[in-house]
């Protein structure tokens, strides 16, 4: 455990142990060296009672309940796509941080996972940049679990519910040591025609361990250990065709299994004058994703990814040690490296050896001089990555309270490195007809290395006026980054362009264009900046918490999923040039005695300002993927019965309208889903069912192409679920 590798680091701390001493009313894991209602950017915080009530139990299924906030739910754990205030792609480095105790996950593809035992999250939107870099342009969800002195007693429950799908979970109190761990498992909603059973089931275990050490005059100390696995089916694709939705159909494997293991500590150190924090981690993950890229019941490709990545974090802060003070500085360094091998091999098989490559070489032969065969049934294009990723950072910011006004001034200088090598070999026999009497061995290495590297400069200045001691006004100007990276998913289509141009080569036939518009040039692409400026106002009363804002973001270099024309196999990240997006974000929380209601809404319009990829000229349009509208929208009444409670709470969550393409001919509507749940509390147990989606409402969550057909992935239909819990 990291409790023993960096014991040597007793001088410094955890932030969550700051706050649980210091601010025991509200308890977050954030940087920021005063309190939430005093930070000058939107800010949520939903507690456990309310994550319970709602059944929330991963990141993703908090969209649409914190403002702004879209994560669709499709394809796999693997594919946790996260867009927020417009910003936001379908791979590679997310618009947004992710924050477990303190500790930054590092890996985007770990982002997606079952919880236990949290207290809360809380969720700081706008660029965050100059306390939490890389990936935090967005904003920065931050999870909070809970403590070893929060806990009494054990707690178990148990769900179970519509398409088998069943829940357990535990948190175990032991000391200085707390336990927390769920299981779940589900048959799946979504069949495959061709195979005749769902494509989609689930089978995962989670669990953490949380270690503090007794608190000392000068020291405290605490480490947790994430684990998650998981074994699951996905990507419930269906075809597109004629303004129709067919079913899902097709015929090769899909799906994903995963291993992550998170281990962080946390230490501070109060001296007479300073405070020193420090965190560390190590982070690891396992993965094997199989998957039918053509998603029809033809054999045409596959995709077996497989990865093995390692990252290790390091960051040290110091500040003043006197909450009263005028002058409040945070100065801090940080590091980071990640290594991750990446085996991505495409097979194609027989359909896809005739259509992708034998259709396309005998295009360009005349007919009278004969044809191209390849005998085998099925050839692999192998590609093997080794991606090596490093950042370092120093940065500081200040904070002058003068009566009413707070101001927030704060630089970051953020370093950001990156190598890949590629190892890629596509193999095949082939036989030109009539001329050749043999089949002929042909293969085509591609080897090579790519750097990128980038410095980047993350200024924030913020104002805020406390009006009153419930009222208080705040103005933001901040800038954020997500770094750039490599595109290994177009590997597939550049080993087929040096494939067909070899082997053309190889029988004399000399081609004017490559048969596929990508090459080595695609290989890379650069970070996205965002320069945010933000208006708001808060207000805080004892049953009444009330927030509204208004942004402007000018983002540039901006990062977008693209399919390449014509019969491609692949998908890249390009830079979209400039774009901007501009929206207002409201969230009300009520809760006058028994009762509760809560109101989180957004309102985003994304669109290029400048954007042309050759071919068609974008500028104007939307950005695509981005909801124009989020909405959640919940009520809830506490009746007191002899010796217990009925509790009812309905809800109602609604996204769109969605416009799918660059070109913004595919749009999905707004839609509105309806959740409800009734419940029988006792004081030492509880039993309740729940809903979700109660109105059955049909719609398009995600949407991609593949070889030149278009498919959409959608919602889950109506859930029901039963549960039960105990406190012993």
């Amino acid at each position: 455990m990291l409790a023993a590798v960096f014991i040597s680091l007793w001088a410094i701390n955890a932030s969550e142990v700051q706050d649980t001493l210091l601010q025991p009313a509200s308890v977050t894991a954030l940087k920021e060296v005063v309190s939430p209602d005093r930070i000058a950017s939107p800010i949520s915080i939903i507690r456990k009672e309310e994550l319970y009530r709602r059944g929330t139990y991963r990141p993703n299924m908090m969209s649409g309940i914190l403002p702004g906030l879209h994560i669709p739910a499709y394809g796999a754990s693997l594919t946790s796509t996260i867009y927020l205030r417009g910003l936001g792609s379908r791979m590679e480095n997310p618009a947004m941080g992710l924050y477990l105790d303190g500790i930054p996950v590092v890996d985007k593809n770990a982002y997606d996972f079952d919880w236990e035992g949290i207290r809360n999250v809380t969720m700081v939107r706008g660029p965050q940049g100059t306390l939490y870099g890389r990936n935090a342009m967005g904003g920065v969800m931050s999870l909070q679990s809970v403590a070893p002195s929060d806990v009494s007693g054990i707690d178990l429950h148990l769900e179970y519910g519509s398409a088998s799908t069943l829940r357990a979970g535990t948190v175990i109190p032991l000391g200085n040591h707390i336990i927390a761990a769920s299981f779940r498992h589900g048959d799946g909603f979504f069949p495959n025609e061709y195979k005749k059973r769902n494509c989609d089931p689930y089978d995962g275990i989670s669990a953490h361990w949380r270690w503090e050490l007794p608190s000392r005059d000068r020291f405290c100390f605490s480490n947790t250990l994430w684990t998650s696995m998981s074994s699951e089916g996905g990507f419930a694709y269906a075809l597109w065709k004629d303004g129709q939705l067919l079913p899902v159909s097709y015929n090769d494997e899909g799906s994903y299994q995963r291993i992550s293991v998170i281990d962080g500590m946390n230490a501070r150190w109060f001296g007479e004058a300073v405070i020193a924090d420090a965190s560390a981690s190590i982070q690891l993950l396992a993965d094997d994703m199989r998957m039918d890229q053509d998603y029809t019941p033809e054999s045409i490709f596959t995709l077996q990814q497989k990865q093995l990545s390692g990252a290790g974090t390091l960051e040290i802060r110091f500040r003043r040690n006197d909450g009263n003070a005028a002058w409040q500085p945070q100065t801090g360094l940080f590091a980071l490296y990640k290594l991750n091998h990446l085996g991505a091999p495409v097979t194609f098989k027989q359909d896809g050896i005739q259509r992708l490559i034998l259709d396309n070489a005998n295009s360009h032969i005349p007919a009278d001089i004969g044809y191209l065969a390849i005998p085998d049934p099925e050839f692999p294009v192998d590609s093997d990555f080794l991606i090596g990723a490093w950042n370092t950072a120093l940065f500081h910011e200040s904070v002058f309270t003068r009566g009413r006004w707070m101001i927030t001034a704060g630089l970051r200088l953020d370093y950001e490195g990156s190598r890949m090598d590629y190892d890629c070999l596509a193999s095949l026999h082939y036989r030109f007809v009539p001329t050749m009497k043999a089949d002929k061995a042909f293969s085509v290495p591609y080897r090579g290395r790519s750097h990128q590297a980038a410095f980047e400069v993350l200024p924030k200045l913020s104002v805020l006026y406390r009006a009153s001691d419930k009222l208080s006004l705040y103005s933001t100007v901040s800038k954020g980054y997500r770094a750039g990276g490599f595109n290994t998913q177009i590997f597939s289509d550049i080993l087929q362009n040096e494939m067909m141009n070899s082997l053309m080569k190889d029988l004399g036939v000399y081609l004017d264009r490559p048969i596929v518009s990508v090459s080595a040039d695609n290989t890379q692409y650069d970070p996205e900046t965002a320069w945010n400026v933000e208006l708001g106002t808060r207000f805080r009363k004892k049953d009444l918490r009330a927030e509204l804002s208004a942004y402007y973001l000018a983002v540039r270099n901006q990062q977008l999923t693209v399919f390449p024309p014509g019969m491609s196999t692949g998908r890249m990240m390009t830079n979209a040039g400039r774009s901007r997006n501009k929206g207002i974000e409201a969230e009300l929380d009520w809760t006058p005695d028994h009762f509760r209601a809560h109101l989180s809404s957004s309102w985003c319009d994304a669109r290029f300002i400048r954007y042309d990829d050759g071919n068609h000229d974008y500028a104007g349009n939307h950005i695509p993927y981005v909801p124009r509208n989020t909405l959640y929208i919940s009520a809830g009444y506490s009746f007191q019965l002899t010796g217990c409670q009925l509790e009812v709470d309905s809800g109602a969550k609604g996204d769109g309208p969605i416009w799918w393409n660059e070109d913004n001919s595919l749009r999905e509507p707004f839609h509105l889903r309806l959740d409800g749940r009734i419940a029988l509390v006792f004081p030492r147990w509880e039993a309740y069912i729940r809903g979700e989606n109660l109105t059955d409402t049909p719609g398009r969550s995600f949407y991609f192409k593949s070889i030149g057909n278009e498919f959409f992935a959608s919602f889950r239909p109506r859930i029901f679920l039963v549960g039960l819990s105990i406190k012993l």
